[in-house]
């Protein structure tokens, strides 16, 4: 895998983060159709670029959304 491909899944993954939903890795997985080392590598990514919160839930899952930023 490379730098392009994993930009490329990273725009898929932050597509259906759009949606105002919180999605964990298999919700991901299944949407997207990409595996899981695709789906965590674009995690990685957006996670790099700061376009992504993550949340722990108390049973230890993860959860994926997009930080929205707002400037006035």
């Amino acid at each position: 895998m490379n730098k392009k491909a994993i930009g490329t899944n990273a725009g898929i993954i932050w597509n259906l983060l759009n949606s105002s939903e919180k999605w964990d890795v298999s919700q991901l997985m299944e949407k997207s159709g990409l595996t899981e080392i695709e789906v965590y590598t674009a995690i990685g990514w957006l996670a790099r670029e700061n376009k992504i919160e993550i949340e722990e839930s108390p049973n230890n899952k993860h959860y994926y959304y997009l930080i929205i930023d707002y400037y006035f």
